[in-house]
């Protein structure tokens, strides 16, 4: 038997550790499969070598990436905390600005504070063009890993953030670009709905990668003050 172990990325809950398993216990040859969330990583034991090709097409499939060390020639730690880095400025950039937008929509919308924001802020146009950003750009790796999941029959946190925003956002769209269609003249946009909710969804990414990263470099630090030596007194 041999032991593999390489790293996944974009795993965010339970779901994702579940259907990872799934498509890698689905890989001929693969005895056994097991993906750890906190670290990422996934360790498969297979019969005899494996083709690469078959596990990332495996985990391309259900909407993750895969990065070995041998192909990047890199020890799998350092890889890790090079990802994991670099998920952490993307996550920050995208909360940030989506928390940004948030603001200026809920501030344009919310009883009592519209009546300090400015007219440009309660425009609906104005509200469309910068809903628009975060709904496809902010949450574009919502919607990739939501279809990914739904190919193969199966749903995820991801597919429940992109149905109650998605109906939020084009309900909204069509009440700005055609007005008309609907009788009631009260109505209004909820832009402020599907902003706030991939906002406060990608803050939540934000903060649980970053303790991750400080408690993977504690667990790393307390393996380090293991016992590097052993005596053994064997009596006569």
């Amino acid at each position: 038997m041999i032991k593999k172990t390489f790293f996944i990325k974009g795993m965010h809950c339970a779901s994702c550790v579940y259907v990872n398993e799934q498509a890698l216990k689905k890989i001929a040859g693969v005895k056994e499969a097991v993906v750890n969330l906190a670290t990422g990583k996934a360790t498969i034991i297979v019969e005899k070598e494996i083709d690469f090709d078959k596990i990332k097409k495996a985990v391309e499939g259900v909407g993750y990436q895969v990065i070995f060390e041998e192909e990047k020639k890199e020890d799998l730690e350092e890889l890790i905390k090079k990802e994991k880095e670099k998920e952490l400025k993307q996550l920050k950039t995208k909360s940030f600005i989506s928390l940004f937008f948030a603001f200026l929509i809920v501030w344009a919308t919310f009883p009592f504070l519209e009546k300090t924001a400015p007219i440009f802020f309660k425009n609906y146009y104005f509200q469309l063009i910068i809903a628009s950003i975060v709904q496809f750009w902010v949450g574009g790796d919502f919607y990739k890993s939501a279809f990914s999941s739904l190919k193969h029959r199966q749903a995820n946190m991801d597919t429940l953030v992109v149905l109650g925003t998605t109906v939020a956002y084009f309900y909204s769209l069509f009440l700005v670009l055609l007005p008309n269609f609907f009788n009631k003249k009260d109505l209004m946009p909820y832009f402020d709905v599907s902003v706030v909710i991939i906002a406060l969804v990608f803050l939540g990414r934000y903060l649980e990668a970053k303790a991750k990263s400080k408690t993977s470099e504690a667990i790393k630090k307390l393996m380090g003050l293991q016992a590097k030596e052993a005596i053994l007194i064997v009596k006569n």
